[in-house]
């Protein structure tokens, strides 16, 4: 029986989807200003800086499926996920201005308060972005309902990105300048903003109350058997190997920019301009994207969305652009393909679940959810301290004007590692067996399963 819940008019859907802006006010900061926060503010170097963010990322990753496995016991009058999401808004707040505050400390002293810091915010983050994102799976079924969530999230983290890009130097130059805690005081006016989506979240969100809570109550992830049921669940292990090469591209692309522009093209303000061009084009992308998975599905939006990013990363590669109309070009086309694979990525992600309960008979929401995650987030830091690795190898110098060589080196080193991210995402999207109207067949036979228990076992 499908569970009830409160009807999703699109005011409820708007509150819940807005949530999403408040998880990247703080997801798209450490994204674009945390690494070099690290090494020209608080003066760590390129290798320890990306160790430190790698680090912090693999360790966000593991309690991840954890904090899912928590959820998913977790049964309230208010429901399983909206108490988590309320009572973690505030400390996410707190660890996050912490983030950026800069320690009067030196050498290893100062690599372990940022360490501590760096993985304090992670934990706090994770209380509220796992149940927020397990949401999904909960509110409905219906594949042009969960289209259409998915498509406003992306649209709302997309929406996060223009303000955070346009914004964070500006009030950083106001509050102080970044030598003089200007990074934390824009942090402190940002978790602010943020704590409010959280709670209007909390507060039209409704949960549904139905008898699939209880029956799962057999099939929470208590040992090994829980992996297994999630690695034969194939449509899932093709999403996150896809994720993982998407996450790569993502963070290159992103943590390469304002490096970009303060080497190559020579000037660093010009980066400002560039993140809020390509982050604020997914106000006409994501609708345009979600388009195209309705008309083709969401495995060709993938494809269809890597081969874009594709041109882009062709341009950069063959051009090596030094004018900051050409690189703001080259970066926003690459950003393209970027926001049309998440849209693809994070929408298909719902429709694993029932593909995993009609394969394994055991259905798994926010347990898969934070496995999903913990790839998302093993994949960011591998590939943060990846980019901080090569940015030493290079002979990355933020006193000299050139970075050390890094001017020269930049542009194939991104067209490189995007290349072939791009290649294995793609490929990994076209393997998938949720080819168009696969779900509406999973969905239908799950329905028939649950009506005629002579049916039920896996597909």
């Amino acid at each position: 029986m499908t569970p009830t819940a409160t009807p999703l008019t699109l005011p409820r859907k708007l509150g819940y989807s807005i949530g999403n802006f408040g998880l990247n006010i703080y997801w798209q900061s450490i994204t674009y200003f945390l690494l070099f926060f690290y090494t020209d503010i608080v003066g760590l170097s390129a290798a320890t800086a990306g160790a430190i963010y790698m680090a912090a990322s693999i360790f966000d990753a593991v309690i991840d499926p954890i904090a899912g496995a928590l959820m998913d016991r977790t049964r309230t009058r208010w429901g399983r996920y909206r108490p988590w999401i309320a009572v973690g808004a505030a400390p996410l707040a707190l660890s996050f201005m912490l983030l950026y505050l800069s320690p009067d400390l030196e050498g290893k002293v100062l690599v372990v308060a940022v360490t501590a810091s760096h993985l304090l915010f992670r934990v706090c983050y994770t209380t509220v972005a796992v149940p927020f994102s397990s949401l999904t799976a909960r509110l409905s079924h219906d594949q042009a309902v969960r289209t259409q969530l998915t498509a406003l999230n992306v649209l709302f983290a997309s929406a996060a990105g223009p303000v955070v890009a346009l914004c964070t130097q500006p009030l950083v130059a106001m509050a102080g300048g970044a030598s003089n805690n200007g990074f934390f005081w824009t942090a402190v006016l940002g978790g602010i903003v943020a704590t409010a989506t959280f709670i209007l979240v909390a507060a039209v969100t409704r949960e549904p109350d139905d008898e699939a809570a209880d029956l799962q109550r057999d099939h929470l992830p208590k040992s090994l058997g829980s992996f297994v049921s999630i690695a034969r669940n194939r449509a899932f292990m093709l999403l996150i190997g896809g994720l993982l090469f998407a996450t790569l591209n993502t963070t290159v692309i992103s943590k390469s920019m304002i490096y970009y522009f303060k080497y190559v093209v020579g000037n660093e303000a010009e980066s400002r301009a560039a993140l809020t061009f390509a982050t604020s084009a997914a106000f006409i992308l994501v609708p345009a994207w979600a388009w195209v998975a309705r008309r083709l599905g969401k495995r060709l939006l993938w494809i269809c969305a890597t081969l874009a990013s594709l041109s882009g990363v062709a341009f950069m590669a063959l051009a090596q652009p030094t004018a900051s109309i050409s690189a703001t070009a080259a970066f926003a086309v690459m950003q393209t393909g970027t926001v049309g694979i998440a849209v693809a990525y994070w929408s298909m992600l719902p429709d694993t679940v029932e593909y995993g309960e009609w394969t394994t008979g055991i259905r798994h929401e926010s347990f898969l959810f934070g496995v999903f995650m913990f790839v998302q987030k093993i994949g960011l830091g591998l590939a943060a301290g990846l980019f901080g690795f090569l940015l030493s190898m290079v002979g990355y110098d933020p006193q000299s004007a050139s970075g050390g060589g890094l001017g020269s080196a930049l542009p194939a080193m991104i067209a490189l590692l995007c290349g072939v991210s791009l290649a294995g995402s793609g490929l990994c999207a076209f393997l998938s067996p949720l080819r168009q109207g696969a779900h509406e067949r999973i969905t239908a036979e799950l329905a028939e399963r649950k009506n005629n228990p002579a049916l039920q076992g896996g597909g």
